[in-house]
């Protein structure tokens, strides 16, 4: 079983309209039709969390996806791409969305409405996982969304992990690879980052 559809199972299969309308709040991304939460969603169905507490980045997070996207933009000056930042939405097909934390586009793909976008990104950078994973796995979650990335169009994933201190490098028909943040990252042809020197130019160590 999918960990989408036992995701689904997890909860009543006629909730009350109160908690109906808090689940719909609570969904990440759709995949063929079927959602996938937020990590520790059955937490704020219990009452334990907040929808806040779980939707929302730690500041390692929020910090990296603010100091990445201000590399990337400086080198993306007056050439053919874009870069968005935040929680940009795809839509990959039918009943099928994703999100993603950072996304470069050729200019000519990125139309700039109140939509989530049809069109691919030539690159996504995704920073950890904010899906519930409880049923399966972080990697299984991981390699089927850059699998479905891949199908979309984009050309090219990394995934930063903010325990391991390491970056995962996907490219289609290739196997992936998987780096130290302290090493140089290639994103497009004269366009990198590194972790741990926009650490140290920012004087920032770990708490």
């Amino acid at each position: 079983m999918t960990a989408q559809a036992t995701a689904v199972n997890a909860v009543s299969a006629k909730p009350k309209p109160r908690r109906r309308s808090l689940l719909h709040r609570l969904v990440y991304e759709v995949v063929d039709g079927q959602p996938i939460y937020y990590k520790g969603y059955r937490e704020v169905l219990a009452g334990h969390k907040t929808l806040e507490e779980i939707m929302s980045d730690s500041s390692l997070q929020a910090w990296l996806k603010g100091r990445i996207y201000a590399v990337l933009l400086q080198q993306l000056l007056n050439s053919d791409f874009d870069i968005t930042v935040g929680e940009q939405g795809l839509t990959l097909g039918k009943k099928r969305q994703r999100g993603a934390d950072l996304a470069i586009f050729r200019i000519k793909d990125l139309v700039l409405n109140n939509h989530y976008s049809k069109r691919p990104p030539e690159v996504v950078i995704e920073i950890d996982v904010a899906a519930d994973t409880e049923d399966s796995s972080d990697m299984e979650y991981i390699f089927r969304k850059v699998a479905d990335y891949f199908a979309f169009g984009v050309k090219k994933v990394f995934w930063v992990f903010t325990d391991k201190q390491q970056i995962m490098v996907a490219s289609p028909n290739e196997p992936a690879q998987t780096f130290s943040w302290n090493n140089d990252i290639i994103v497009l042809e004269g366009v990198s980052f590194n972790v741990a020197t926009i650490l140290a130019k920012a004087g920032r160590t770990l708490g």
